[in-house]
């Protein structure tokens, strides 16, 4: 066991865009599948500043934020046997029921009495954290702390790719290449799909071509939807993915996807949208929604490798956990040159 101390720092959202760093207890190890975790590095999300900004509808302040969690394993209960001191480990941020439809059919991320890290549930914005040992994945310690970050936002584009059924040859195209769409994009790309993909922010696209992207549409100096039938030379991609989420993005889905093509709605959007559900009929077409992810974490800390340069580039900026404040501010200003944050408590 290593040195633990009694006390530690946690970081509170006490009300909308306020933090409040507390000295509280460090939690103790009660249960034999218990295990205590010194967070090493917190990625900031999108979703997350829905909650900063109060309009998280599971958050209850005071909140400790945070689901993009890595750590090091600093004490185990009796009964573990999958994780030992000293691992390096990524938490899976949802609990659910396990005996429910969903649950039992291998979907636990839509179970209904789903509770999230970092919204509905404590999350990694704290020294330390218990977790039961089977929420947790050891990865290589030879990945850094900012890499292994990725490693949840990475299952998130693993599992839209796994509810699009993306197939090598398949034509893909992505609108907005935020780090959401961008490793989406990625993934896609690195298990054989063609990737088209659209940004309006010039480091965004920039960043795209650099990881190999066959198409990447400047939006504000093309029509984006003239561009993809131009390519496509009029049949379409076979998978629509909206990672922007703006008003109207996906008005014209059906007519830009071929017959069996798939339609991905994964940005926050509470807009509605109408289709002419004939069009369903005829091209056989499907509309999958994605949220989170389902066993994604073996899979996606196997491929770590094979994205982890790519990852270095998307991770544009690190905080001391001291600056969780100035981390947030920055992630809301829309700063250009910003893609993803990471929030570093190994110090």
């Amino acid at each position: 066991m290593m040195n633990i101390p009694d006390k530690m720092k946690a970081i509170y959202l006490t009300k909308p865009q306020t933090f409040e760093m507390r000295e509280i207890d460090t939690p103790k190890i009660t249960e034999a599948h218990q295990v205590l975790v010194k967070t090493k590095a917190v990625g900031v999300c999108g979703s997350d500043l829905h909650a900063w900004n109060g309009a998280h509808k599971d958050v209850v302040m005071p909140a400790i934020l945070g689901h993009e969690i890595v750590g090091e394993v600093v004490a185990c209960g009796g009964a573990v046997t999958n994780v030992k001191v000293g691992d390096h480990v990524v938490r899976e941020p949802i609990d659910y029921c396990g005996t429910c439809y969903a649950c039992t059919h291998g979907r636990p991320n839509v179970c209904p009495d789903l509770k999230v890290w970092g919204f509905a549930h404590d999350g990694g914005h704290r020294q330390y954290f218990l977790s039961e040992c089977e929420k947790l994945y050891r990865f290589p310690e030879t990945v850094d702390w900012t890499v292994a970050a990725m490693l949840e936002p990475y299952t998130i584009a693993a599992e839209v790719n796994d509810r699009a059924n993306i197939q090598a040859g398949d034509t893909v195209m992505i609108y907005g290449l935020g780090p959401a769409g961008i490793s989406i994009g990625d993934w896609a790309k690195y298990h054989g799909a063609t990737v088209f993909a659209s940004d309006v922010i010039p480091k965004r696209l920039e960043m795209a071509r650099a990881f190999g992207f066959d198409q990447v549409l400047d939006a504000s100096r093309v029509d984006v939807n003239k561009e993809i039938m131009r390519l496509t030379f009029g049949k379409g991609v076979n998978v629509l993915i909206d990672a922007a989420g703006f008003p109207g993005a996906l008005d014209n889905a059906l007519n830009l996807i071929t017959p069996l093509g798939r339609i991905v709605p994964v940005a926050i959007n509470f807009n509605s949208v109408s289709f002419p559900m004939i069009w369903f009929d005829l091209k056989e077409a499907s509309i999958v929604g994605s949220r989170l992810e389902a066993g994604k974490f073996p899979v996606v800390i196997c491929e770590l490798k094979n994205h982890e340069q790519h990852i270095r580039q998307m991770v544009t900026n690190v905080f001391p956990y001291t600056q969780l404040g100035e981390a947030f501010e920055l992630a809301a200003s829309r700063d250009p040159d910003v893609c993803k944050i990471v929030v570093n408590y190994d110090l």
